[in-house]
């Protein structure tokens, strides 16, 4: 395993720390390239002092409609190099190609089956700038993008293993897989990178767990990461991201089991079903979730095959959870009482097809990291699919 010298914090990072409050302890050495016991943020929710959060129910905004990616393949996540304004996004690499190393093209279904991703690097406004191939990492459900200077480090899943898929589980063609570790490396244009590459750098945060996936705070210069605890329960964890990429992971700075929104007194399951968690994004003291499931998909409910997502409608919500408490956090009262939370969202609603597909943190201003916005990714067809991005920017600031 290779390990890179570790990076300053970024000034967004440090700038956003300090408008927030003064850390309890001493920060990451800036200087030596080394990190101790001695010098690192100290452990406990106490780290994750009153930050802004976003306001859900503020208006969408259609950032980026119905670009392509490098594959066909529907986008399952994407994430923002807010330093040099670059969008990198994750799908299942498409049946049918023949890359390096390969002896004849490969279907869709071992595609699947094998793990094997497809990353498309973008501009801002959608235009294709690069691309890399994963090979044996896993489905791409959530990617972190972190930049150095001017390359970007991808965290991912990394060594994924063959496992049933949730909507099909009794198919063996509908097989996927799902990373049993993160890794971390540079996006290099063209590159085929396999998962058992000397050159990446492994990371397994919890023993004996799996499914791993991860997302970056910007903001604050953290890691989030998702996995299945050794009880099986869907949990999350926030790392200062120093720490992480020293393979240091003791002292996480939150730990939350994922709630469900079917757990919510009151919800409409009969309407909406169970939708799928699409993709997750960490800003200071919450997280932010994206579920929905795509225009016409069904579930049984109370034994009757059921639409949940509605063409035109959808059952996309987007929400958030208070990483102190591990709860929904309340939505702030307004005059007409049009705060919730979790929200529905009507953003793309007039795609064909729409899927919602990840969660992304833009920070349009470097000089004012504590501005955030947060963009939801949608896939559409038919036929090849296309990735668009609406994003909200409300904001409300900690009391």
């Amino acid at each position: 395993m290779t390990q890179d010298r570790i990076s300053r914090p970024s000034r967004r990072s440090l700038l956003a720390w300090s408008g927030a409050g003064a850390l309890t302890a001493a920060t990451v050495s800036l200087g030596t390239g080394t990190a101790s016991a001695a010098t690192y943020p100290s452990p406990g929710s106490a780290l994750l002092v009153p930050s802004a959060r976003l306001d859900l129910n503020s208006a969408s905004e259609n950032w980026i409609r119905e670009k392509a990616t490098r594959d066909v393949t529907i986008i399952q996540s994407f994430g923002y190099d807010n330093a040099n304004g670059h969008i990198y996004l994750a799908q299942v690499t498409q049946g049918g190609l023949q890359l390096a190393g390969e002896s004849a093209p490969v279907s869709s279904v071992d595609r699947n089956r094998r793990g094997d991703l497809t990353i498309t690097k973008w501009d801002m406004s959608g235009n294709t700038l690069g691309y890399m191939y994963l090979r044996g990492f896993g489905h791409g459900m959530s990617i972190g993008v972190e930049p150095v200077g001017s390359k970007a480090y991808l965290w991912t899943e990394a060594d994924g293993k063959e496992v049933p898929d949730p909507v099909h589980p009794d198919d063996p063609d509908k097989r996927t897989s799902r990373g049993t570790c993160l890794a971390r490396f540079p996006f290099t244009n063209g590159q085929v990178l396999d998962t058992t590459s000397s050159t990446l750098a492994k990371y397994k945060p919890v023993p004996g767990s799996d499914t791993y996936t991860a997302s970056i705070d910007p903001v604050y210069g953290r890691l989030a990461i998702r996995y299945h605890d050794t009880d099986g329960v869907m949990k999350f964890q926030v790392h200062d991201l120093d720490l992480a990429r020293l393979n240091v992971w003791s002292e996480p700075l939150a730990t939350v089991s994922e709630p469900r929104l079917t757990a919510i007194p009151g919800w409409p399951l009969t309407t909406y079903g169970d939708p799928f968690l699409q993709g997750y994004a960490v800003v200071g003291q919450y997280l932010y979730m994206l579920h929905g499931n795509s225009y016409g998909s069904t579930q049984k409910i109370n034994g009757q095959e059921t639409v949940i997502s509605a063409p035109g409608v959808g059952n996309t919500f987007i929400s958030c959870v208070n990483l102190i408490t591990g709860a929904f956090a309340p939505a702030p009262p307004t005059p007409f009482n049009q705060n919730v939370n979790p929200a529905f969202t009507a953003a793309a609603y007039s795609l064909e097809y729409r899927e919602p597909e990840g969660l992304g943190v833009l920070v349009p201003n470097p000089a004012q990291p504590g501005v955030f916005s947060i963009g939801m990714g949608f896939a559409s067809g038919p036929g090849p699919r296309l990735a668009s991005i609406y994003g909200k920017a409300g904001l409300i600031q900690p009391s």
